[in-house]
């Protein structure tokens, strides 16, 4: 189990406040507060899926079950034990009844969500019981007369009754001559029987009963004698009455108690319900996304937002720490953003094994049975407690507790007393951890450590970036990066006098200068290695663009070309059929001429203009109907099919004179044709 104390410091609580705003019911709130990640992988990733479907549901599917359920803990308490529930228990019964059957209805719609359709299968619902408490109850204090034929009859009864005795008081409270002894014409009640209000002065004007006097003793309440039967029959009838509710009371929660148990486990599905859904809704409005789990300590996180923290303003950290690492030092300046990192570490993995997601485009959680945390200041007044005294006294008890399978969060290892102690204090603990097997991340300013971190196998380093020309923290970390503190560029950037700055920094001993100018240097080279790398990261894409837009041109051009080929053959056709039927009218009128018994002379002509035009044909079609061939790589031999440039057609090369003229057969007839006005066509 994870460590509350640790809780405590990651803030997790805070997250399930958060939680408790989307749940509907009391007991859903309780449950939640009460919430404590998992440290079995397949029980935290049980409970994810959960979250999943939840998400499915709500955002998918867009259906939005209620489980506003009363608590009803007490109440099935004391019906088990055959007690006659109230009528605000037995109305709580109803909801809880009325909501299982709404939400069973609600998830049918949903299709792949086989967790919660498993817990709908375990709600009950009893639609007869649920309308018969709908119909007997109108209030957490009363029943209506549907309750029961009886209680109508004596409901009856009551309102004659009382219209009765009402109407026997008016006579009164409106006679002239009783009139003037009343305090006020009015007709009140006391001690459950009407009376009159009477001045004290004609007590005996009106025979009757005395039940109450006012505070001055100038009135008196008085029954008078002719409705005294009168309201004894009232009261008897509404000791029925009472009789018959508290009848139907246990009729009620007979009904219930028969019904008990399943009742229990439809209230706590419910309960389980409205957490699950309170989850998934969380997660939308953090903008969260599901983690992976697994057991190789392998932390991944990509683009990390900690909830906590003003979306607007927080800066994504991303963060990895390999499965053969075990220990990662973060270094920095302060305020850099080192604590924010380590606690986004450490809430991250409790969010992810409580079923939460995780604020984060990607993240990749380890599974760990504990995690133990060293932030912040510890300082203990009550305990006399110096802040060095409470890291220590902290660390002591995370050393006795943890096991190869913790995760150790430690922030600022050794700070709070002698430097030279405290960094060699914090080598010693850090390889002591790293030889017990937990995983750690660790936050320093120490050399020494920053020299351990860089010597060591299974030790792996980042440092929260700054701008160099400002020294003003960016909150990103650099992974495998070792960074200098700056703790004096930070100060004169505060605004720190500079003949303190510069008395400061001739105290400073040579090798800590050298140290540091080391890793200054490093980071100037890492700097210098990132935006050659982002130059040709920038250049990859834009050539990628380029070969996209080329792309892009080149099927735009061979869909142009598929559809004007696909024209041209268009063309090609209509302008054959044309030709075809204007050949076959032409060999129509040769016909009808020889089928004359007589042929005239002007017959014989206008027959041959009919053959010259037939003849003509075969030659050539119009210029605008000219169709391009492919030329053949060869030169054209006799026998070959060629192409007339000049009369837009093929023919079969008859013969090639020296000079390269050739005579081309176009049908019947055979025409010469220049050296370079016809060329071989492709088969």
């Amino acid at each position: 189990m994870i460590d509350d104390r640790a809780l405590t410091t990651l803030e997790f609580d805070k997250i399930l406040l958060q939680l408790s705003s989307f749940v509907q019911s009391g007991s859903a709130k309780e449950k939640v507060l009460s919430l404590r990640p998992k440290t079995v992988k397949s029980e935290a990733e049980q409970l994810l899926k959960e979250t999943l479907e939840a998400d499915r549901v709500l955002f998918d599917f867009a259906v939005s079950p209620s489980f506003a359920v009363d608590d009803l803990t007490s109440t099935l308490s004391l019906v088990k034990k055959f007690a006659t529930l109230s009528i605000p228990d037995i109305l709580k019964v109803g909801r809880c009844l009325a909501t299982s059957r709404r939400v069973i209805t609600a998830l049918e719609k949903v299709n792949n969500i086989p967790i919660l359709i498993g817990m709908t299968a375990m709600l009950f619902s009893d639609k007869p019981l649920e309308d018969a408490i709908s119909s007997a109850f109108i209030s957490d204090n009363d029943l209506s007369d549907n309750a029961s034929n009886a209680l109508r009859q004596i409901r009856m009864k009551i309102r004659k009754q009382n219209a009765s005795i009402k109407s026997t008081l008016i006579g009164y409270t409106s006679s002239a001559s009783y009139s003037k002894y009343l305090q006020d014409n009015i007709v009140t009640i006391r001690s459950d029987r009407y009376v009159i209000p009477v001045k004290s002065e004609f007590k005996g004007a009106i025979a009757g009963l005395v039940h109450d006097q006012s505070a001055s003793g100038s009135t008196l309440y008085i029954e008078p004698m002719a409705i005294v039967n009168m309201n004894n029959e009232l009261k008897s009838l509404l000791s029925e009455e009472k009789a018959e509710i508290e009848r139907i009371l246990r009729d009620f929660s007979m009904r219930i108690n028969a019904i008990a148990d399943p009742i229990t486990i439809s209230y706590e599905r419910l309960v389980d319900m409205d957490v699950i859904f309170a989850r998934a809704q969380l997660a939308k409005a953090q903008k969260a996304t599901c983690p992976e789990l697994n057991e190789k300590g392998i932390i991944d996180i990509k683009n990390g937002r900690h909830p906590l923290i003003d979306f607007k303003t927080v800066v994504p950290i991303s963060i990895k720490v390999e499965k053969d690492v075990q220990m990662l030092l973060i270094t920095g300046p302060n305020t850099g953003g080192k604590t924010v990192t380590l606690k986004l570490v450490g809430l991250f993995t409790a969010m992810g094994l409580a079923g939460l997601f995780v604020p984060a485009t990607m993240a990749n959680l380890a599974v760990f049975d504990s995690v133990y945390c060293d932030i912040g200041d510890e300082q203990s007044i009550e305990q006399s407690l110096s802040t060095f005294s409470a890291h220590i006294k902290n660390i002591i008890n995370i050393i006795d507790k943890m096991t190869p399978e913790s995760l150790l969060l430690m922030d600022e290892l050794g700070a709070g007393t002698d430097p030279s102690e405290g960094a060699a204090l914090a080598v010693s603990i850090s390889k002591y951890v790293l030889d017990y097997g937990a995983k750690s991340v660790v936050t320093s300013h120490f050399n020494d450590l920053k020299e351990f971190a860089l010597s060591t196998d299974l030790v792996a380093t980042a440092s929260m970036d700054f701008d160099i020309k400002t020294f003003a923290p960016t909150y990103r970390l650099i992974m495998g990066a070792v960074g200098a503190s700056n703790a004096l560029k930070i100060a004169i950037r505060l605004g720190l006098r500079a003949d303190i700055i510069e008395d400061a920094e001739s105290r400073i001993s040579k090798e800590k200068r050298d140290f540091d100018n080391v890793l200054t240097s490093a980071e100037e080279t890492r700097r210098r290695a990132e935006r050659i790398v982002l130059d040709a990261e920038g250049d990859r894409q834009k050539a990628s663009m380029l070969l996209r837009e080329a792309e892009k041109e080149k099927t735009i051009i061979s869909q142009k070309r598929e559809k004007l080929d696909e024209t041209i053959r268009k063309e090609t056709k209509r302008l054959i059929e044309n030709s075809i039927e204007e050949a076959n009218e032409t060999i129509e009128e040769i016909k009808d001429i020889l089928a004359q018994p007589v042929i005239e002379e002007a017959d014989v002509f206008k027959a041959q203009k009919l053959r010259k035009k037939l003849e003509n044909m075969s030659a050539h079609y119009d210029e605008e109907s000219i169709v391009e061939f492919a030329k053949a790589n060869e030169s054209a031999k006799i026998g070959d099919k060629v192409f007339v440039t000049s009369l837009g057609n093929i023919g079969i090369l008859h013969s090639i004179s020296s000079r390269g003229e050739a005579e081309v057969r176009l049908g019947k007839i055979v025409v010469k044709v220049k050296k370079d006005d016809y060329y071989k066509v492709k088969k």
